[in-house]
């Protein structure tokens, strides 16, 4: 399949993200940009909650499910607006939506905007079945298989695939169970729909979020808010950051859900700019974006929760100390105030409690202080090439918003992120630095991520100050023809100039990530026979049959790939008993009564040996699986290179 044969794909998955919370959005009363970058969010917050709570109904996970709880909960809200608003509210269905003249810039902004993101991704992926190389590749792939396998797609459960013998753990699916919908869907092969959700997710969820964000920051500005569309794509920081590194597919789709929730909570606490909502979007709008980024990856949720100390900040001091309210209002002020605490006293349990183990967060420190903080001027966190262009619109953005007092939250916001960006890649091992950044797992790469979604609205800030600028200096210009050509001419070459000095930051971001989507018999996950090998199992191993895999070798992409049942799913899984057996002695059936007993009761036929190259280099010893080619338990089946399939004989055919 080619890039273009997937276009129908990717409209698909458009309307899965757009059609399930379109329905609720615009039955809450939502249009415009508001609609479009809202509808994604809470269609999220409808799939994951759902996959939650059907399996308590004893309803299987499809599309239609999905789609029959956003009408219930459409209908819902329409009730609640009947109740509030009576009649009304019929009218204002009726009335519609009348765009203004900046929806043809703001819609074209969008569309380059998205353009960018899809040529880079594309371009970075190589192909469309192309598969990450990485360690968190196995586990993501798997899930999703999972979820298709048991019509299950709770968060509650869907660790039980690498559980073992013990019960499953919580582990946030909401990017799992979009991918699910999508084959559900569309009956693509489970790479390629991957790969397209993460395209959508990109030039979809990421621009539009971004467009809201800076409308609520800086007010009636269309200029600015169209241009935070192309600007979400000129950030080597994010999306390819994400798509690159881990690879962390829900912390990617949390950071591209935390544009609209941050604006939720902006809304929320009264301090957007020429912004107008009803009480019910007002407050409903976070209960309906906030559970969806919560499911995708808790550490999106707790990013909100540092992000929203500056705006209650601003909120608090501006309104009741700046105006001095606390003195003739004392008794709101007294409320206010214990709301504040309230709040400091729920950010330190959630910062205690909402953390990964302590072992899952050994990254250490990566640079020094000043290099950090250079890293966050200059937009090239974790060593990306510099961005000179938008590291300018940054700095020319903030200095511009500096004076005026409105826009505090988000300098506020800027600062949270770039703080603990300096303390995650910069401070030593400590305690304090694990408090301060274990949430992110103190890793450098998820908060560095962060940085564009507080630099983006700035930068529009910056390009927009620009413009009015330049607009300016074009107005006092004398009226000759001669001059105004060589004026344009000299903006336009500026113009190019800027956008060409864009190109190396993102040519290393999507060399970066190109590396790790390249498939070659080098390849540190899944080479290219292994490949041939997984492509082969549908004719030769049965449905039935489970399959023995080593997973630091990539063979235990069998599951997602070819649909093979295999007895580790994870690289970290935890095994059981019976397999822990095999692992160290399936070799030796031919002579270990329990190895058989083992192998029947995990259903165990085949074997797949894909050599001892690990993902990360490494060596962990499964002595049962390996040098089986002087086993006379085994019998070679398919072979291509070092990679080989072997069927377990020694036990019968029971």
């Amino acid at each position: 399949m080619t890039w273009p044969d997937t276009v129908p794909l990717l409209l698909a998955a458009g309307v899965i993200l757009m059609l399930p919370g379109g329905v609720v959005a615009a039955t809450a009363g939502l249009r415009g940009l508001m609609l479009a970058a809202v509808a994604p969010v809470i269609t999220v917050t409808i799939a994951a909650t759902s996959a939650v709570l059907l399996p308590y109904a004893a309803i299987p996970w499809s599309p239609v499910a999905v789609l029959m709880v956003s009408i219930l909960a459409a209908t819902f809200i329409f009730g609640l607006r009947v109740i509030a608003q009576g009649r009304t509210v019929f009218k204002t269905f009726k009335s519609g939506w009348r765009p203004d003249r900046s929806w043809p810039w703001m819609v074209a902004a969008f569309i380059v905007g998205a353009a960018i993101l899809v040529a880079q991704i594309t371009i970075a992926f190589g192909t469309p079945s192309s598969i990450s190389q990485t360690f968190d590749n196995v586990f993501h792939l798997n899930g999703v298989r999972f979820i298709l396998d048991t019509g299950n797609a709770s968060s509650l459960t869907m660790s039980k695939m690498a559980s073992g013998d013990n019960p499953p753990y919580f582990y946030p699916a909401a990017w799992h169970d979009l991918a699910s919908l999508l084959i559900l869907v569309t009956g693509a092969p489970l790479a390629i729909a991957v790969n397209v959700l993460n395209i959508a997710v990109a030039a979809i969820v990421w621009p539009a979020g971004c467009m809201l964000l800076t409308r609520v920051f800086i007010g009636k500005q269309p200029f600015a808010v169209g241009a935070a569309a192309v600007l979400s794509a000129l950030f080597s920081g994010f999306p390819l950051l994400l798509l690159d590194f881990g690879v962390l597919y829900p912390n990617f789709l949390a950071i591209a859900l935390l544009p609209v929730a941050l604006s939720s909570v902006v809304l929320l606490f009264g301090v957007a700019r020429d912004v107008k909502v009803s009480a019910m979007i007002r407050f409903g709008l976070p209960c309906a974006v906030i559970p969806g980024l919560a499911l995708a990856h808790p550490n999106g949720f707790m990013s909100l929760v540092a992000l929203t100390i500056p705006v209650l900040l601003q909120r608090y001091l501006v309104f009741y100390l700046r105006q001095r309210r606390y003195r003739s209002h004392r008794r709101e002020w007294i409320l206010a105030t214990t709301g504040v605490l309230v709040f400091a006293g729920v950010v330190v349990v959630l910062w205690k409690y909402i953390r990964p183990p302590e072992e899952a967060a050994f990254w250490p420190p990566i640079q020094s202080p000043i290099r950090a903080v250079y890293q966050i001027i200059s937009t090239s966190a974790m060593d990306r090439p510099v961005a000179i262009t938008v590291s300018i619109l940054v700095i020319l953005g903030i200095l511009a918003s500096l004076r005026r007092p409105q826009r505090a939250w988000m300098v506020g916001c800027f600062l949270v992120i770039a703080f603990l960006f300096v303390v995650v890649s910069a401070a030593p091992v400590s305690r304090l630095r694990a408090i301060l950044t274990g949430v992110w797992y103190n890793d450098s790469y998820r908060l560095a991520a962060l940085v564009p979604l507080v630099a983006i609205p700035f930068a529009a800030v910056g390009l927009d100050a620009l413009w009015a600028a330049v607009r300016r200096r074009l107005a006092e210009l004398p009226n000759g023809r001669r001059t105004r050509f060589i004026a344009v001419t000299a903006i336009g070459l500026l113009g190019i100039a800027g956008t060409a000095a864009l190109l190396p930051p993102l040519g290393g971001a999507i060399s970066s990530a190109r590396h790790n989507y390249t498939e070659d018999n080098d390849s540190p996950l899944l080479s290219l026979d292994e490949h041939k090998i997984i492509s082969k199992l549908d004719a030769v191993v049965p449905r039935d049959a489970t399959i023995a895999v080593n997973p630091w070798t990539g063979s235990a992409l069998a599951y997602a790939l070819a649909d093979r049942d295999t007895t580790a799913k994870h690289i970290l899984t935890s095994n059981t008993r019976d397999v822990e057996l095999l692992n160290q002695q399936l070799r030796n059936a031919d002579h270990d009564p329990a190895v058989c007993a083992a192998a029947r009761s995990a259903k165990v036929k085949y074997v797949l040996d894909f050599g001892s190259k690990e993902v990360h280099g490494g060596s962990h010893s499964f002595p049962g699986l390996e040098n089986l080619q002087t086993s006379t338990s085994v019998k070679l089946v398919l072979q291509e290179g070092d990679a080989r399939l072997y069927e377990l004989t020694a036990c019968g055919t029971s």
